[in-house]
């Protein structure tokens, strides 16, 4: 994609390995990232969630990873390894490493890194097979997360199962919130609701510079807490974020 970054400053308030990735790609464009995060991320570690995932992974045929963090979730609450007999979906490229990593194999990866398109994908391959009215799901991912994947299974007729595997929670407020107007940001970039509380919690952002949001729950979070969005990304990934600042 064809966007100009060359001397644009531009602030990511990812959780901090999620920022680290974008910040690599915004480089080679010619941008200066600016990882800033606004969130934090922390497993469930909760005996409760460890049995539910047991049971689920025991009488499922899928098992959907919605992040490379949600495989490593999984990996630190399972105490053997994910059932041979269970096929593992995962969210793009990156969450199929993770997953090839930490839980031994990756056999269905969705064309775009987003649930939307790992529900719709899988569930499209499920139709043409004639097996979704048949079909065990277990979904696995944040607390509060989307649930696109899950409603497009659900309407084929797929038997879903989601099991909330870590949280994130926005940074807590500081005493001196750092005003990055001294730091001379052009762009501050969004992706979750959460990360709008952790921006405000930790920082002052200027009037001038530019919020692009990554959706319309993100978009509706900054406008409520009185930011001026200046674009919305059209699809929840980090190409759309790419368009938006262009």
């Amino acid at each position: 994609m064809d966007v100009p970054m060359a001397g644009r400053r531009i602030l990511i308030t990812r959780a901090q390995d999620d920022a680290e990735l974008w910040a690599e790609h915004l480089t080679a464009l010619g941008a200066t990232p600016v990882v800033f995060p606004c969130i934090v991320s922390e497993p469930i570690d909760d005996v409760a969630v460890a049995v539910a995932l047991h049971r689920g992974l025991t009488d499922t045929h899928w098992l959907l990873v919605t992040s490379p963090r949600t495989a490593a979730a999984i990996a630190r609450l399972l105490t053997g390894t994910v059932p041979a007999d269970v096929r593992i979906a995962a969210v793009g490229v990156a969450t199929a490493h993770a997953c090839i990593a930490l839980l031994g194999r990756a056999d269905f990866v969705s064309p775009v890194a987003t649930s939307a398109a790992l529900g719709a994908a899988l569930g499209e391959l499920l139709q043409n097979a004639g097996t979704a009215a048949t079909t065990r799901v277990v979904i696995a991912g944040a607390l509060g997360g989307r649930d696109d994947a899950q409603d497009t299974l659900i309407a084929q007729g797929v038997s879903v199962t989601r099991i909330n595997v870590y949280r994130t929670r926005p940074s807590p407020a500081v005493e001196r919130p750092r005003d990055l107007a001294v730091i001379g940001i052009d762009d501050v970039l969004l992706a979750s609701p959460s990360a709008v509380t952790g921006l405000l919690n930790t920082a002052i952002v200027p009037d001038g510079a530019r919020v692009i949001t990554i959706g319309p729950t993100t978009s509706a979070a900054a406008i409520a807490a009185g930011l001026c969005v200046f674009a919305e990304a059209r699809q929840p990934t980090f190409e759309g974020v790419l368009e938006a600042l262009s």
